[in-house]
């Protein structure tokens, strides 16, 4: 779960700690949430919802119809820190060697982690070969972050055809959704042994369910949650 908490008066001082007081919630605000009136969040206070932490699916269906969309999970996904299961140094059985390159490897990627993102205006593009509202890649905007994702197969797939779904996702649920569709997936979104063992852990997407056909249907190819397939 993360939440979104207004800020005011960002000072860092000379230890370079970073110091900040509490706002309240306005219109104006980054992303632009309170105001939207496509937000949908239950009760009747927009400020309470807003000032609460919430999964990123519970994010999902209260903004997806708002100007800036899934924005804010964007942005936690970029900046945040999110854990690697091969690069723990806290593993059982691996040498002082292993734990020792494994901080080394961790540090890279810590080194390499933004530290702040620009995006484009509205109407405006980073990339001039292409004409995307707001930018490639690089933009919350609805318009911009708003894809279609179709799929196609035969008889044996299990595919339902015709099907619109209304439930929202985002790209994050693509993998997930394919290597459930190939028998690579268990029910707790790990990956099956012989991925595993490459090094692939959990996937954070959902897989979309209503693509994956009658559940004795399914190709999912191990049930239940435990440390390793």
């Amino acid at each position: 779960s993360f939440r979104y908490l207004p800020i005011k008066n960002l000072k860092q001082d000379q230890d370079g700690r970073l110091h900040f007081e509490s706002a309240p919630w306005s219109a104006g605000l980054p992303l632009q949430m309170l105001e939207d009136k496509e937000l949908r969040v239950p009760g009747e206070s927009r400020e309470a919802w807003l000032s609460e932490w919430h999964t990123d699916l519970e994010w999902l269906h209260a903004l997806h119809k708002t100007r800036y969309s899934n924005g804010l999970i964007g942005l936690h996904e970029e900046l945040a820190r999110h854990t690697f299961g091969k690069l723990s140094v806290n593993d059982s059985g691996i040498t002082s060697d292993e734990r020792l390159m494994r901080r080394f490897l961790r540090r890279q990627r810590e080194n390499i982690e933004a530290d702040m993102l620009v995006v484009a205006s509205d109407h405006w593009n980073f990339d001039v070969r292409g004409f995307n509202p707001g930018g490639n890649y690089g933009s919350f905007l609805r318009i911009s972050t708003h894809s279609t994702f179709m799929l196609a197969g035969g008889d044996k797939t299990g595919i339902p055809r015709g099907l619109v779904v209304e439930e929202p996702y985002d790209s994050l649920s693509f993998v997930p959704t394919v290597l459930a569709l190939t028998g690579n997936l268990r029910d707790d979104n790990n990956p099956n042994p012989v991925l595993w063992d490459k090094g692939f852990r959990r996937f954070p997407g959902r897989p979309v369910k209503e693509v994956l056909g009658k559940p004795e249907n399914r190709k999912i190819v191990v049930t239940g949650a435990t440390a390793s397939p």
